[in-house]
């Protein structure tokens, strides 16, 4: 988005982007919600008054869907978008400031991760070590692909490793398009490596090495404010989620 000419007054709207990212919030807004955030961006969008969104990220990432649900919505805004990277801005939290106009982030902030990946206990001995047995009927030979008591069969494996392979090919190929990034340096991303911000800079992952005022400041360029009044998403959530919690008290 072009830098527009200065206006006098405007505000910005800062959208916090914390914790494990989810499709569906939690009952105690600990996560990064796809279903929230997308509501705050639209609302912030249409909004007259807000000349621009200031994404305030510290998140190690989440679910690729949720992810990619966050940075498509940011990708169609029509005000400028920035990102503040704070400590860290990990796997699929990059995936959403990729989307941004402009990256900010400390020389210390955490940046990068830019892969998938599946845990996938196995607990199979450990029920064997004390009797528990357990029967599966399935009408699929995937159906319960995963499952922590069964090992997992070399044909199984392969197809876990082949979704994880299409998640990384989304991941990389919006990071390259966003970032405008080259196939040298696309290479190195595929590692999943992560950043601290100088090297993150040289990568072309970020664009600026700063803070929150920095952060505010490239806003107001290219939305044309020369004062700017502060619209807190996440202090608004705060005070949500104090009412909630009292209203639970009063029960």
């Amino acid at each position: 988005m072009s830098i527009k000419k200065m206006k006098e007054k405007g505000s910005i709207a800062i959208i916090p982007i914390k914790g494990m990212i989810t499709s569906e919030e939690s009952g105690f807004g600990l996560m990064a919600a796809s279903t929230v955030l997308i509501k705050d961006i639209e609302e912030a969008e249409i909004k007259r008054k807000i000349k621009a969104v200031l994404f305030e990220i510290n998140s190690p990432g989440g679910t690729p869907f949720a992810s990619k649900e966050i940075a498509t919505c940011i990708e169609n805004m029509d005000k400028p978008a920035i990102a503040w990277v704070r400590e860290y801005a990990a796997s699929g939290a990059y995936w959403i400031a990729s989307a941004c106009d402009e990256i900010v982030a400390d020389e210390l902030s955490t940046v990068g991760s830019i892969g998938a990946m599946s845990i996938r206990p196995d607990i199979g001995e450990l029920m064997k070590k004390f009797g528990i047995e357990v029967e599966t009927l399935r009408t699929g030979i995937y159906k319960g692909l995963g499952l922590p008591y069964e090992k997992l069969t070399e044909e199984e494996r392969e197809l876990m490793k082949k979704e994880l392979d299409e998640i990384q090919d989304n991941f990389l190929n919006a990071v390259a398009k966003n970032r405008k990034l080259d196939d040298v340096k696309m290479k190195e991303l595929s590692t999943a490596k992560v950043y601290l911000g100088r090297e993150a800079k040289d990568m072309g992952l970020i664009d600026h090495l700063g803070g929150k005022e920095l952060a505010i400041r490239i806003a107001k360029e290219r939305s044309g404010i020369r004062k700017e009044k502060i619209v807190d998403y996440g202090e608004r959530k705060r005070k949500g989620l104090l009412r909630r919690a009292m209203e639970e008290m009063m029960r």
